[in-house]
């Protein structure tokens, strides 16, 4: 084996330095590309966030005026009528139980949360078909979460809430706030029913234990989310919007179901032509 000269062992340390430099020339751009594509990801992230948190923040605020509480409490008996059932999904379950009583008077029963959007909707159509028995006292103003698959429904909550009517009752249980920190327990009762009809899950209304409904009786999430309480109530003077057709059809649907408790009281709302058209609505 001949010994390498010192050209060649020159040659060779040449050749060694230039791999040396490309492998750190490579290194560097390909660094470089990662920083870049990390640095990309990161401003869309960013975007992202900033736009949902613009949103959440709009979605709040906008509950800071209340003014849409006394408009949904408030609906033409005209707009009712015209809307007949609108798009409601369906009506509630009739169901054959012990009935749930209070007072002396059929119970309504109601098991949701304020971070639960389907609530949030149900809300809507159930306030309006209440306050056509009796009147709310302290509802306030509410919005569902930013945190699910439907977000920031502006809509009331019945924690701390009244209700009076001489016609029947109503029991409400709010059992977690926006941020899914716990609220009000629902009663033994509540809790058993909830779970026989619901399997738990919510919105769940019961009828006096002849009826019963879980889930939002509308499909109104994408009209919506992230818009103002306000704006949606502007709608509802209009009984051909999507949102009388699907709130308000929901609420004289309700509002049927509520005229069996009462057999048939109040007759100026029993017997109006709304009511007798969301009677049809198959069950």
């Amino acid at each position: 084996m001949s010994t390498p000269t010192g050209r060649e062992k020159l040659a060779a340390l040449q050749a060694q330095q230039a791999r040396a430099a490309r492998q750190k020339k490579l290194l560097a751009l390909t660094s470089g590309a990662v920083v870049v594509v990390l640095a990309i990801v990161a401003v869309f992230y960013l975007v992202g966030r900033s736009n949902a948190d613009s949103a959440n923040k709009k979605a709040v605020s906008a509950t800071a005026d209340a003014a849409y509480l006394k408009t949904v409490q408030n609906i033409p008996a005209k707009t009712f009528d015209t809307v007949g059932a609108g798009s409601a999904s369906g009506a509630p379950k009739q169901i054959k139980d012990t009935p749930l009583t209070k007072d002396g008077k059929p119970e309504v029963l109601y098991v949701g949360a304020e971070f639960c959007p389907y609530c949030g909707m149900e809300r809507w159509a159930l306030t309006a078909a209440l306050s056509r028995f009796g009147t709310f006292s302290g509802l306030k103003t509410a919005v569902s979460t930013q945190r699910d698959n439907v977000v920031n429904i502006p809509t009331m909550t019945y924690l701390k809430a009244t209700y009076t009517s001489k016609y029947l009752t109503f029991t409400s249980f709010e059992t977690e706030d926006r941020d899914q920190n716990p609220l009000q327990a629902p009663s033994t009762q509540a809790q058993s029913l909830a779970q026989k009809y619901s399997g738990g899950s919510i919105p769940f209304v019961d009828y006096g234990n002849v009826a019963v409904t879980s889930g939002a009786t509308y499909q109104g999430a994408s009209f919506m989310q992230n818009v103002s309480g306000n704006a949606i109530a502007a709608k509802l003077k209009d009984p051909n919007s999507t949102e009388s057709q699907n709130i308000l059809g929901a609420a004289n649907v309700i509002t049927n179901q509520l005229c069996q408790l009462t057999k048939g009281e109040p007759a100026s709302v029993c017997t109006s032509i709304g009511v007798a058209r969301a009677g049809a609505l198959k069950r």
